[in-house]
């Protein structure tokens, strides 16, 4: 059996029009109100999930930084856009020794959902892990591109170096391709591009249910169902592509949605609650 433990990293507020975007609207415009939208949402977890698997442990996502002056005072996303609460015993890190587990020894691998902040920001935890990414999102995440949009390439450490992977796996579930994780088949990533270029899931079949680990590929349950796309997306056709196929997967096998900024995560997670698709304009 397959455990998946959610771990939360501190919180986050985002701007209303950042969780649900007016998808109407140009990308331009829908970035400018990630910044100039007068309303906040309630505090947002900020989870990453650890696999335990026979074959070792997977975490998915590093979360968030507590370490004051770590954000570019220039950028104004940061300055405007993002309130957190993320306090030192937060961090992956520390959780992670709290249970026993050295991050830097002890992990078959961290994968990142992709390289935007709130889920890249721990990777000084995990000097001498294997870090998987995909080609494409760390393509995008580089230099000063990456870092208007969200990325925090100049504070990477010097040892940076992931294992950066093509989706040369087979077609699962309504995906084209994927990435194996495991060697047994039952843990693997697949393409969830339209937040990020390069985005990725990570897809756990256990013995009776299936896990869907979605990173910000939705920021919740309902709004997958409501088909609506954040305001970060770069590309509502591709977010609305991926939103369709998770929902697509989720109506041939038996599958628990766990996004990275779900209230309602820990809860389903616990309960086995299944994401159940409807038709579009019913959600």
């Amino acid at each position: 059996m397959t455990n998946i433990i959610p771990i939360k990293t501190g919180t986050i507020r985002i701007r209303t029009k950042h969780r649900a975007a007016d998808m109407g609207k140009p990308v331009w415009r829908r970035r400018l109100e990630l910044l100039t939208d007068r309303d906040w949402t309630g505090p947002l977890p900020i989870y990453t999930y650890l696999i335990e698997h026979e074959e070792g442990l997977i975490l998915l996502d590093c979360g968030e930084t507590s370490r004051p002056g770590f954000f570019p005072w220039w950028h104004p996303f940061f300055r405007f856009g993002v309130d957190f609460n993320v306090e030192p015993g937060d961090e992956i890190g520390p959780q992670l020794r709290a249970r026993g587990i050295d991050p830097s020894r002890d992990l078959k691998a961290l994968v990142l959902s992709h390289l935007h902040h709130d889920h890249a920001d721990g990777l000084e935890h995990f000097k001498g892990t294997e870090i998987v990414v995909s080609e494409e999102n760390y393509q995008a995440s580089k230099g000063l591109h990456g870092a208007i949009f969200g990325a925090i390439p100049s504070r990477w450490p010097s040892w940076f170096d992931p294992t950066r992977r093509a989706f040369d796996g087979p077609a699962v579930g309504g995906f084209p391709a994927s990435i194996p994780l495991t060697a047994d088949g039952t843990v693997f990533a697949v393409p969830t591009p339209g937040h990020m270029p390069g985005h990725v899931s990570v897809v756990v079949r256990d013995k009776d249910v299936t896990y869907f680990l979605a990173g910000d590929a939705t920021y919740d349950q309902d709004l997958l169902q409501q088909r609506i796309i954040d305001g970060a997306s770069g590309d509502v056709g591709a977010s609305l592509k991926t939103t369709e196929r998770i929902l697509a997967f989720a109506s041939t096998e038996p599958t628990v949605l766990l996004p990275a900024h779900d209230p309602a995560a820990e809860q389903r997670l616990e309960e086995r609650r299944l994401l159940t698709p409807v038709p579009a304009g019913q959600g």
